[in-house]
């Protein structure tokens, strides 16, 4: 049984390792960079909060105002603005993908760190995060 799980397990590793996983990740032992994707524009006035986190302790809430009418790809570059001006610059970075997708990456330090959607009052604008 023990023989099984320990293929099994080498099988899932060569998987990954062959599915393009970015060799970064495993040689720094960084977190993945972590996405914010935004959908839709906004059919309302409404603001948009993000608890930001590092090793488990909240260490700041980030507020992003959006007016009626901005399209997704321009909501994307006001959470992209202000998470610039939140996060420490030498520590994190903050980068565009796509146009609708907001890139937060480690700069070479070991934290654990973690975005959270805290409020959304923007009609018509969806937020998904997870780890790219």
């Amino acid at each position: 049984m023990r023989r099984v799980i320990r293929r099994l397990a080498s099988l899932a590793l060569a998987a990954v390792t062959a599915s393009g996983a970015p060799a970064w990740a495993a040689d720094t032992g960084l977190d993945p960079p972590l996405g914010i994707e935004v959908t839709g524009g906004a059919d309302s006035h409404g603001e948009i909060v993000f608890s930001f986190s590092e090793d488990g302790v909240e260490i700041t809430e980030i507020p992003v105002a959006v007016p009626k009418g901005t399209p997704e790809n321009a909501v994307a570059r006001r959470i992209r603005k202000e998470m610039r001006r939140a996060l420490p610059k030498k520590e994190y970075g903050v980068d565009l993908k796509g146009g609708e997708k907001v890139l937060i990456s480690a700069q070479g330090h070991a934290k654990v760190y973690t975005v959270r959607l805290v409020r959304n009052t923007v009609k018509g604008t969806t937020i998904s995060i997870a780890r790219e």
